[in-house]
């Protein structure tokens, strides 16, 4: 894991300022080694955190035996030893480094090789010959790759800072303002940023640049796997057993380093799997972080308990952390410095607190349950298009036992069943309700929205709303802030439920096998119902990742008041309504939620010299 930068034009001396600057912006992502290549036509910066191959071997850029490329590379490739073992049997390799791997396996099969490479990776590998830059990212864009064209040059970048210059004046994307200080959406329009000159690189896809080239165009080497519901297949014993050994390769796999590993538990059943096959067949000592909010009806205390007492090694070093200490006074322009855009809520300043915690125990390497929900249908919306399945299949008996035993409520069923009814009248009201909801926002931060960007996904289709999942309003912000917190204290997170070849047993599944007698993730549970305690396996809520946002709020009343009137991000009116509910202490969440979106917007306005 680190960080790299990348200048393609034709000005050698600008491209040694921006690899200087990217190094010194970017230490935190690699403090343990550094290097630049500077050419007539490219500049390669890298920051070096040390996991695999901790010796000068392993230094970056790196050039390959041929001397024709040069590659910084940021990330993990969990087997590239068998690639080695595969396609490059006789080569003789200088270290064990994944860099030296990919290096070498690029001259022989170009973008072929990313198809066969399980991980995760943001890369430029500069072609001295053709003059021109390779440039890939992983399919789940787990590492993040940013892009800005200037007049004469792309710059590239694990991290926004270095793409401006010092003092710049930025200026923000007005739809995805939009969209987060209306519904709390961010992360969801394919390469647009905060930031209305940088777009991401596509993840799942590679592209070449070359310098004076006016677009990117990036290809797509790899899509969430899309199966004909005629063709898939009911979840069997065949299909959990393939399953269950992909979700194991999955974890194992990602133990692979050279320095110790953690995980975090949250007492949910997907960092609870993760736990418990590390508890089975794993035989260093874990680290274990977790954070919770004792006394709360949302303590998962009992949940983590249970899931440590499972582990009969007694190799698991617990570290635990009161969630009572967070202030958003003392933690919420940092956390936007690190994060680089404003987020949806305090959890994200939670998981922070569990990666100092890790930098604090000299921890390098951190495990998650993080996807799990994405690729096995675990948020409420993404249950509610089973149940359209089941319902649009007759399955009445399935449909009604499921909603009974979810307790959703009677708002819940009615939209179900309007969706099942009325599918396009329900759409509409949908993409009118976004639309109505804007009308809090300061009509001046409006000018230049464009909708177009915005996909109203079908949830009469399970496949629609997988892809809205893994595309749009979930995995993109969620891998932004595993990133953003891990590299913000030099720590490599590490998600195996994003390997993507579990995702291509998952789409082979039928989908009302993803929900049965009112459990979410039927499939996850039952294949890994051997790592499971029971508490947790018959676990129906899904509290996620709780913080006390609203007693957050009210600890630091005067300071939120003072941050949320300082620039006019919501109509006068508006904000006379939040401010007396937080003097009144009378916020309920949508209004908390609302609150703390327009101050984090204001916060991040101020912190990045946004106009």
């Amino acid at each position: 894991m680190c960080g790299i930068a990348g200048y393609i034009g034709h000005n050698k001396e600008k491209g040694m300022v921006f690899g200087r600057n990217a190094g010194a912006l970017m230490e935190h992502r690699g403090p343990d080694d550094s290097g630049i290549y500077n050419a007539d036509k490219v500049t390669l910066l890298h920051r070096r955190l040390s996991i695999i191959e901790l010796s000068a071997l392993g230094h970056q850029p790196m050039v390959s035996s041929c001397g024709r490329y040069t590659m910084v590379f940021n990330g993990e490739i969990y087997n590239h030893l068998e690639l080695r073992k595969k396609h490059l049997p006789g080569h003789p390799f200088r270290g064990h480094s994944d860099t030296e791997t990919i290096l070498e396996l690029f001259p022989l099969m170009q973008e072929k090789m990313l198809a066969e490479m399980v991980g995760m990776w943001a890369l430029i590998i500069w072609d001295n010959k053709a003059e021109r830059a390779f440039v890939s990212r992983d399919r789940y864009g787990q590492k993040p790759l940013y892009l800005r064209k200037t007049n004469d040059a792309w710059l590239l970048a694990s991290e926004v800072k270095p793409l401006f210059g010092a003092g710049e004046r930025t200026s923000a994307d007005p739809t995805a303002l939009a969209e987060f200080l209306a519904l709390g959406n961010y992360g969801h329009l394919g390469r647009h940023t905060f930031f209305a000159d940088v777009r991401h690189f596509r993840q799942g896809c590679y592209a070449w640049v070359a310098p004076g080239q006016t677009s990117i165009d990036p290809i797509p080497y790899w899509v969430l796997p899309d199966i004909a519901p005629g063709d898939k297949r009911p979840f069997d014993n065949i299909a959990k057993k393939q399953l269950h050994d992909s979700i194991v390769e999955g974890v194992l796999s990602q133990t692979l380093a050279d320095v110790p590993v953690g995980i975090t538990l949250s007492g949910g059943i997907d960092s609870s799997i993760v736990a418990g096959i590390l508890s089975t067949y794993y035989d260093k000592d874990i680290h274990i972080f977790t954070a919770q909010s004792p006394g709360s009806k949302y303590d998962e205390s009992r949940y983590v308990d249970a899931c440590i007492a499972m582990n009969k090694k007694g190799n698991f070093i617990v570290h635990k952390k009161d969630l009572a200490t967070l202030s958003v006074r003392d933690g919420l322009e940092r956390y936007i410095r690190t994060q680089e855009e404003p987020f949806g809520d305090p959890s994200i300043m939670a998981h922070g607190f569990l990666m100092r915690m890790a930098a604090d125990a000299g921890i390098k390497v951190i495990l998650n349950g993080q996807g799990a929900d994405e690729l096995f249908f675990g948020y409420n919306n993404m249950a509610q298009a089973i149940l359209l399945q089941q319902f649009k299949a007759l399955q009445f008996g399935k449909f009604s036992e499921n909603l009974k035993k979810m307790n959703l409520g009677k708002k819940y069923m009615v939209r179900t069943l309007l969706k099942s009814v009325m599918p396009g009248m329900e759409t509409r009201m949908r993409s009118d309700s976004r639309i109505k909801r804007r009308d809090i926002i300061n009509p001046a931060l409006l000018q230049g929205v464009d909708n177009s960007l915005i996909a109203l996904y079908d949830y009469s289709k399970p496949y629609d709303v997988w892809q809205e999942s893994i595309y749009g309003v979930h995995l993109p912000h969620l891998v932004h802030y595993d990133d953003r917190n891990g590299m913000g204290c030099s720590i490599e997170g590490r998600m195996p439920f994003l390997d993507h070849r579990i995702a291509e047993i998952v789409a082979t599944i039928r989908p009302d096998d993803f929900l049965v007698h009112g459990l979410r993730k039927y499939l996850l549970r039952e294949a890994c119902r051997q790592y499971l305690p029971d508490e947790v396996y018959n676990r129906t809520d899904k509290i996620g990742f709780f913080t006390p946002l609203i007693d957050a709020l009210y600890k630091d009343e005067k300071w939120v008041a003072e941050k949320l009137v300082a620039r006019q991000t919501l109509t006068q009116e508006y904000n006379t309504i939040l401010l007396g509910k937080l003097s009144a202490k009378t916020l309920d969440v949508p209004t908390a939620l609302q609150l703390w979106r327009a101050v984090s917007v204001n916060i991040w306005m101020d912190v990045f010299n946004v106009a």
